[in-house]
């Protein structure tokens, strides 16, 4: 009982179809209502975190220790507010797709079959360009 090995050109389809779909995924990942509760959710956290630190400052007293712990406090909530949590996961989530369509690549360019000079068309009018590859 053999089975049949796949060729590489099913695998290339089906690695463009698995890029299409993660690309689907991602793209309604991003449009769900869970990603948007979750962006409401960590913004009101971090309102209200930014309110306790200022409400913990005030109460803090007038000394000079107290005075540098404020400024420090009010240093962290203001670099908090200003940082932009979807932001970051975007770029992190880019950059692993990236990874991810780099590896895909160099795979099927493993997996596709190497041309040979006995197999190139002999007529200079109907050959094409040999792809461009993207060396790193």
């Amino acid at each position: 009982m053999t089975e049949q090995p796949r060729t590489p050109s099913s695998i290339v389809d089906e690695l463009s179809r698995m890029g299409k779909l993660v690309a689907q995924a991602v793209q309604s990942a991003w449009e769900s209502e869970e990603r948007k509760k979750l962006e409401a959710e960590i913004a009101e956290g971090m309102r209200k975190f930014s309110d306790e630190l200022a409400t913990a400052a005030r109460k803090a007293g007038e000394s000079d220790a107290a005075k540098q712990l404020r400024a420090q406090a009010e240093k962290v909530v203001a670099e908090v507010k200003e940082s932009d949590i979807t932001e970051e996961i975007r770029k992190g989530l880019l950059v692993g797709l990236e990874a991810l369509n780099q590896e895909l690549g160099k795979l099927v360019e493993r997996l596709e079959p190497k041309k040979t000079p006995a197999s190139e068309p002999t007529s200079s009018s109907t050959a094409e360009p040999p792809p461009e590859s993207t060396a790193e």
